[in-house]
């Protein structure tokens, strides 16, 4: 079930009615059935694996718990990270170590094909129980002894598909209150839910087409291709920014706070910041469960940087089962590494620019040239192999025999009025992110009547003329739910 159709709005609809209707002790079944209606929408099968991974991480955690002085709790851990992890590997990665294996020994792995289903949001719902395992074991959280909200963490529909990445010790306790109907509370999720509808169906989908136009072999000039990969970016933001803004909206709505998972990511003036407001939930997941336990950056210079090469190539493989998603991680990881052993010079540059007009100067120029980093390493991110990648950098690089040539835009598919709706779209975004960078939370306009009803209504009837979904639309096509 996706967030995009009217299944989904009625769905909620309902949800919502009985969430504050019911008495507080049927409130929670009431939520897991609606989780494990949601998630076996497409493929009723896929409940015995959610319930497994419910059953083994809650029995873990019991075992983990230090005041029970199990002995053997290290093993405990291990082996239900193994298992975790392990059905992961499976699913996600088994045929890619055999086509490695076939690589370095055709002769005993040529043939071997393992189909495997991948179950939506594995990766999401694995991270998140065995985030709620290390707390545990590390005794930052006590273990959930109801295995009624341990199973409502586990499933909670908004996140479980793509996040964001919960956290047990943050929303387990909002279970146990009793959350009162505030109508600010529902506004400001239904209005976050419709911006992000604006942003996946009117901005994501809008640029995919031109974006996949030109993966799909339409043959365009290097000028043009240098302004697909900058919209690749804004596309895979405003798709994944958008599916957080509905799942947070939902969320909202309901009363329930859930992890932050964006913050104005293209604003920021270097890679490392970049990374530090892009996917928070799993950068955050990442840096407290690996980064962290590998030293950080307590073991000097060298090791610091080892240890970010290490998370961003571990990073790459969690995003996709091919060498060139680690790849990807690899570069953004060099990035880092490179911006870290380049900081004392930056520091020393940067004194340099003492009046307002020239560190706004620094700023835009630092934001520009960060946003076209990260654009071209999403070329890695976007490529379906090595091959694909080494024809578009072909394409680009032509430039030097061929000139830039003409923008051809119109050619992928983009028609005068749609091309005003995206800059305008674009523009609000850009606002929209600048002002929530500055610590605005939009709550005086929930708190109005006209206002409010007039940002909604626009959000919705901009999805409604320009957004992309009637026949030929696959709405399951939300770029994380691949991960």
């Amino acid at each position: 079930m996706s967030f995009t159709t009217f299944l989904f709005f009625g769905f909620f609809a309902l949800v919502l009615l009985g969430w504050y209707v019911l008495p507080l002790r049927v409130r929670r079944p009431w939520l897991l059935a609606a989780n494990y209606v949601f998630y076996l929408w497409s493929m009723p099968a896929l409940g015995i694996l959610l319930a497994a991974t419910t059953g083994l991480s809650y029995g873990a955690g019991l075992l983990l718990d230090p005041d029970r002085g199990l002995r053997g709790r290290k093993w405990v851990l291990t082996g239900a990270c193994l298992l975790h992890f392990g059905l992961l590997f499976a699913c996600k990665y088994l045929q890619m170590c055999i086509n490695l294996l076939a690589l370095a020994l055709p002769g005993l792995f040529a043939n071997w094909k393992v189909e495997l289903l991948l179950p939506a949001g594995i990766s999401f719902f694995t991270f998140a129980v065995t985030g709620y395992l290390f707390d545990v074991y590390r005794g930052k959280l006590v273990p959930e002894k109801n295995i009624l909200d341990y199973a409502v963490f586990v499933s909670f529909f908004p996140c479980i598909l793509a996040g964001p990445i919960g956290q047990a010790r943050s929303f387990l306790p909002q279970l146990r209150q009793r959350i009162p109907f505030r109508l600010d509370r529902l506004k400001a999720g239904l209005l976050r839910f419709a911006y992000g509808l604006f942003m996946k169906l009117v901005l994501a989908d809008n640029i995919g087409t031109l974006v996949n136009g030109a993966y799909g072999g339409a043959v365009i000039t290097p000028l043009t291709w240098i302004v697909v990969i900058l919209l690749y970016s804004l596309q895979i933001y405003f798709d994944f920014a958008g599916y957080s803004h509905m799942a947070i909206g939902v969320a909202a709505a309901m009363g329930l706070t859930v992890p932050e998972n964006f913050n104005a990511p293209y604003f920021a003036t270097s890679v490392t910041s970049f990374w530090k407001k892009w996917h928070m939930s799993l950068t955050g997941w990442f840096r407290e469960y690996l980064y962290f336990p590998l030293g950080g950056s307590r073991k000097g210079s060298a090791r610091t940087c080892l240890n970010i090469l290490i998370v961003f190539a571990v990073s790459g493989l969690w995003h996709g089962a091919a060498l060139h998603y680690v790849l990807w991680g690899l570069v953004n990881g060099l990035f880092q590494v490179g911006e870290r052993l380049a900081a004392g010079p930056r520091s020393r540059l940067e004194t340099r620019f003492q009046g307002k007009a020239s560190r706004v100067a620094w700023t835009l120029v630092c934001g520009v040239v960060t946003y076209v980093l990260v654009s071209f390493t999403w070329l890695l991110f976007r490529a379906e192999g090595i091959t694909q990648l080494r024809h578009i950098l072909g394409q680009v690089f032509g430039l030097f025999r061929t000139g830039l040539g003409d923008l051809r835009l119109a050619e992928l598919g983009l028609k005068p009025l749609l091309r005003w709706v995206l800059l305008g779209g674009v523009g609000l975004s850009a606002l929209v992110d600048l002002a929530w960078m500055r610590g605005s939370r939009f709550q005086r306009l929930t708190q109005s009547v006209l206002p409010y009803v007039l940002c909604l209504a626009l959000l919705l009837g901009l999805a409604a003329l320009f957004g992309v979904y009637g026949s030929g639309f696959d709405p399951q096509d939300f770029v994380y739910f691949r991960y």
